[in-house]
C-alpha cells in the first residue's frame, strides 16, 4: 500500500491564523503509522511541540488529504492546553494508581512505570525502566486506548510521546478469556495449523485469520463467549507464538507493499495471486476478501489444496 505523503506547505495554508505550524512528516514503517510534527501556540504564549498521527490503525485514523489533516490538527489542539493536559494527567494517572496495589504481575507494574514516564507528554527516548521487551509495554498501553506516538528521529532511534487526547475503545487485540481460549483450542483439536500436528496447549495461540493490521473501527476483534462453534472455526486457526509473530510481520508487509505472503517460498495461492487485488479496500470488513486464498490466511485450507493437486498429478 502506497503511503500518502502530505505536502507541508499545503497543510500550513489551511492552518493560517490557527496557532498551529506543521513542521515535518514522519513515517513508522514498522507499525504502519504516520505522523506530522507540529508546534501548537496558545493564547498565553506557551508553545508545545507534538507528533500527531494522521494514520493510526488502532483508532481507525486514516487521513488522506491536506485539508483533512489540518482540520484534525485544529480539533485536537485544545487538548494540549496547559490546563487540559494537567486535568487529563490527573484523571488518567488516578486510574493507573488504583490498579497498582492489585497488580501482582511484575510485567504489569513495569507497564505502569512506562506509562508514568510517558505522562510528561513530551518526547521520550530512553528514559524508561529496564525491560527485556519494551515494545510489549508500549503495545499494552496502546491496547488500553491511549494514543502513543512512536516515530523515527534518526540514528535508528524512535521518539515516544503520549498524547492527552480522548481514549479510543480498548482494543484487546488477540486477547481472550481463559474460557474462550480453551474453547477455541478444543474446537480446533489443539492442532498447530503451521505444523499440522497437535501441540501442547500452553504453546498455542488462537490466531485471527483476518489480520488486525487491516481492521478498522467496525472490524475490531470481538470474541464473545456466545460465538457459535461454526463462527469460531471460520474465524480462527491455532499457531504457536513464533508463527503468530511471523504472520503479523508478513501481513504488515502485505499491507504496506501490496505483496501477499508465502510459506516455504511456495508461489501458490488458493485464490488470487501474490499481488493484492487493487479493487478490494485495504482496510475494513471488505478487506478480508483480499486475504482469501493467501496461505497465511487459512494455512490448513492452503495445505489441503496443495495435497489435492499432488494427488491429481500422481
Amino acid at each position: 500500500m502506497k503511503t500518502f505523503d502530505p505536502n507541508i506547505e499545503e497543510i500550513n495554508k489551511y492552518l493560517i491564523g490557527k496557532g498551529i505550524k506543521a513542521i515535518k512528516i514522519l513515517h513508522n514503517s514498522k507499525s504502519s503509522e504516520s505522523y506530522i510534527r507540529v508546534e501548537f501556540e496558545f493564547d498565553d504564549g506557551e508553545k508545545w511541540d507534538a507528533a500527531i498521527p494522521y494514520v493510526y490503525r488502532r483508532s481507525g485514523l486514516n487521513l488522506t488529504s491536506e485539508k483533512d489533516i489540518a482540520d484534525y490538527l485544529v480539533s485536537v489542539k485544545p487538548y494540549f492546553r496547559r490546563d487540559a493536559r494537567e486535568s487529563w494527567r490527573r484523571k488518567e494517572w488516578a486510574k493507573w494508581k488504583s490498579t497498582m496495589d492489585a497488580a501482582k504481575d511484575p510485567e504489569s507494574l513495569v507497564t505502569i512505570n512506562f506509562f508514568k514516564t510517558l505522562l510528561s507528554f513530551k518526547e521520550e527516548i530512553n528514559n524508561f525502566p529496564a525491560n527485556s521487551n519494551p515494545q510489549r509495554r508500549f503495545q499494552d498501553i496502546k491496547d488500553k486506548g491511549y494514543t502513543v506516538a512512536i516515530y523515527p528521529i534518526g540514528n535508528r532511534q524512535y521518539g515516544k510521546m503520549l498524547l492527552p487526547i480522548p481514549l479510543y475503545e480498548e482494543m484487546g487485540y488477540e486477547t481472550f478469556t481463559p474460557q474462550f481460549k480453551a474453547r477455541v483450542i478444543r474446537l480446533l483439536k489443539g492442532i498447530n495449523a503451521f505444523e499440522a500436528k497437535q501441540t501442547p496447549i500452553r504453546a498455542l495461540i488462537p490466531d485471527h485469520k483476518f489480520s488486525e493490521v487491516r481492521w478498522d473501527e467496525d472490524t475490531k476483534g470481538e470474541n464473545p463467549d456466545s460465538m457459535t462453534d461454526e463462527e469460531i472455526i471460520k474465524k480462527f486457526q491455532l499457531l504457536d507464538n513464533q508463527r503468530n509473530q511471523q504472520k503479523r510481520e508478513i501481513c504488515r508487509k502485505c499491507f504496506q507493499t501490496g505483496k501477499r505472503g508465502k510459506i516455504f517460498g511456495i508461489d501458490y495461492y488458493v485464490q488470487g495471486t501474490d499481488t493484492w487485488d487493487s479493487s478490494i479496500p485495504t482496510t475494513g470488513k471488505d478487506a478480508e476478501k483480499g486475504c482469501l486464498g493467501c496461505p497465511w490466511y487459512d494455512i490448513e485450507e492452503w495445505r489441503r489444496n496443495i495435497n489435492e493437486l499432488i494427488k491429481n498429478i500422481q
